[in-house]
């Protein structure tokens, strides 16, 4: 009997994906589970559509994908600028993995812009894009591209890195690499990083390691370079809590984006009390709320920020932290503040 008890005891401890464990996934399946977190979080009651109205004028997102991109998206660049107008929002910023996105973001501008003159947005929206590095750190690529108009982010690469093939378990991956094998940052990085500082714009760590983000945040303090940590609780470059302190530690950005707190059929598996510990135990003043949406089996990206603002709230973040989130630290991390 005491065998089958630690056995059973074992098999709950299991991991699913780098924290998650199957007790864990039991207890969030659970057929009273609903009934639970009413319980443990009263103030889920008190939640109605509209609450997040306030907390979205002003609201910068850094990390959305829309068309035109190299897959299809759910809204395009103007459709999802119209939903933020009417939220009264201050700043977008339209990711591309590969290739720049600054251009497309400045064309939607100019119509933004004109339906702003012509009385049917009554807001004026920011629209900025970037460039995303999968084809590599091309230092003279990214020197052309910061003279684009609407240029706000770096994006670091994603799919195509050496440290999430690492991260996934497939070290033979040959990937794009940031930092050498002795822990130095690669220079044609380094002359990014500065670049970045010189032109006053964001970067984005894009999908690595912890082994590679230590040293590029390091980095990053010494240079002045203002960056984030995209969506470290996605499981596909998954964080640890004591990983992520020790990079916010170090000045950088945590993004604590929609995905995956919003059940999602990109990743089904998910704890969504992640996110609220994360925000809670790195603190506000170091997290940024961005959606990440623009897939095509997500809500549209507004409504998607709607839903994750009612569910912190909901779970006990304060409204004046959400607007931290929310308002004050993406606008840092791209120089708008």
């Amino acid at each position: 009997m005491c065998d089958f008890a630690a056995d059973s005891e074992a098999a709950r401890q299991l991991l699913v994906g780098r924290v998650l464990t199957v007790e864990r996934v039991r207890q969030l399946n659970a057929k009273d589970y609903f009934y639970q977190m009413l319980k443990d979080n009263p103030e889920m009651l008190k939640i109605y559509p509209g609450i997040e109205n306030e907390l979205l004028k002003g609201a910068t997102d850094c990390h959305i994908h829309a068309a035109p991109d190299f897959v299809y998206r759910s809204q395009d660049m103007i459709q999802v600028a119209i939903d933020a107008s009417k939220a009264g929002m201050r700043a977008l910023a339209f990711k591309d993995h590969w290739n720049i996105s600054c251009n497309a973001a400045y064309m939607a501008q100019r119509h933004i812009d004109y339906l702003v003159e012509k009385g049917e947005l009554t807001h004026r929206v920011e629209l900025y894009g970037g460039m995303g590095m999968c084809f590599g750190m091309n230092a003279a690529a990214v020197r052309v591209a910061l003279q684009y108009q609407n240029f706000k982010m770096i994006w670091f690469p994603t799919f195509t890195s050496y440290g999430f093939w690492r991260g996934a378990g497939h070290p033979e991956h040959e990937g794009i690499r940031l930092v050498s094998e002795s822990g130095e940052v690669l220079p044609e990085v380094v002359e990014i990083m500065k670049m970045a500082v010189e032109k006053k714009v964001g970067i984005g760590f894009g999908h690595t390691d912890f082994k590679e983000l230590l040293p590029l945040a390091k980095k990053a303090k010494e240079l002045g370079v203002r960056a984030t940590l995209d969506h470290p609780l996605l499981e596909l470059n998954r964080l640890l809590l004591d990983e992520m302190k020790t990079i916010a530690d170090l000045g950088v950005y945590v993004g604590t984006y929609c995905q995956p707190m919003i059940p999602s059929l990109y990743q089904p598996v998910a704890d969504p009390m992640e996110t609220i510990n994360t925000i809670k135990a790195i603190g506000p003043e170091r997290c940024i709320i961005g959606s990440d949406f623009g897939q095509v089996l997500h809500m549209d990206t507004i409504d998607g920020m709607r839903v994750f603002i009612r569910a912190l709230l909901a779970f006990g973040i304060k409204p004046q932290q959400v607007r931290m989130m929310l308002q004050g630290n993406p606008a840092k991390l791209m120089w708008l503040d």
